[in-house]
Formats: structure tokens, C-alpha cells, sequence
């Protein structure tokens, strides 16, 4: 069975890493960036810190998890900053399942746009398809951002 849930505990951090080290998409200091915006949360609460989570679990666990939380230089956008399914898991729909948990929740806390920012490395592709399957537009891609050859691809959706 499948749940749903806002908010993370202590015991998600290591179910985090996991997730993010199933998918091979991610650099390190990603992860570690991933894993202190955790412990900020933890710390702070999610109102406190500012970063809002839904996460996914089965049978097996933590298998899901969407990072995200409203943007200080606007009134209305909010920002992704993290969504990610284990490995294991990927290709169950979990994916659009916690991306609309996303959208719902940022929308109740007044979120206008949701703004969404991924590489454009071709290891990104099938997350870029995803984005577009699930409504978002393409808005801008600035060349090199990453690295050489790895441009930041930046879209949106207006909720």
C-alpha cells in the first residue's frame, strides 16, 4: 500500500540518501546539499526552516520524497528543489503522484507558480519528459550553468 505523508522525521534522512544515491543523477555535494536542507528541517520545523516535504513510503519504506517551499524574492513562486524516486521504484507513477502532493500543498500556501530547475544533461532527459507530461513549460535554459555541457534547464507551471 501506498501512503502519502507531509513532513520528515529523523528516521527519513537515511531513506534521503538512499533515494538520492539509487538514482545515480546526483553529484555528491547534491546529496549533502539535499541531506542538510533535512537537517535544517529537522531542526527548525518545516515552517521555520522554510522547506516543506511530502514523502512516499511502501512496503519497502521510504521510497519518494519532493523537497520544495516558497521563493524570498517573490510573492507568489515557489520553488522545487527536490523530487526523487529510489531506483527500486521508478516506473510506478510515484512521480506524478508526489508531484501533484506538491502542487496541492504549495497551492494551499498561496503558491501561484511553481518553479522547477534540473539539468540538461542527456542523463536528464527522461526527468525533462516528466516535467512536460506533467504540465510544466520550459522557460528558460542558460548553456554551461552546471559544468560544460550541463545547462540549467528551468520550468514552470502555473497552479
Amino acid at each position: 500500500m501506498t501512503e502519502i505523508a507531509k513532513g520528515i522525521t529523523a528516521d527519513d534522512r537515511k531513506g534521503i540518501e538512499d533515494i538520492l544515491r539509487s538514482s545515480g543523477y546526483f553529484y555528491e555535494f547534491e546529496i549533502e546539499t539535499a541531506l542538510g536542507i533535512a537537517d535544517e528541517t529537522l531542526e527548525k520545523g518545516m515552517d521555520g526552516s522554510g522547506y516543506y516535504w511530502i514523502t512516499v513510503r511502501d512496503e519497502d519504506g521510504l521510497v519518494a520524497f519532493a523537497n520544495y517551499g516558497k521563493n524570498a524574492f517573490s510573492t507568489h513562486s515557489w520553488d522545487l528543489y527536490w523530487i526523487a524516486v529510489h531506483q527500486e521504484s521508478r516506473n510506478k507513477k510515484l512521480g506524478s503522484l508526489l508531484l501533484k502532493a506538491c502542487e496541492d500543498d504549495a497551492r494551499e500556501r498561496g503558491c501561484g507558480i511553481l518553479w522547477i530547475e534540473t539539468s540538461g544533461r542527456p542523463l536528464y532527459d527522461s526527468t525533462q519528459s516528466f516535467y512536460i507530461r506533467n504540465g510544466y513549460t520550459l522557460e528558460a535554459s542558460l548553456r554551461e550553468f552546471y559544468g560544460p555541457g550541463d545547462p540549467k534547464q528551468i520550468y514552470v507551471k502555473t497552479l
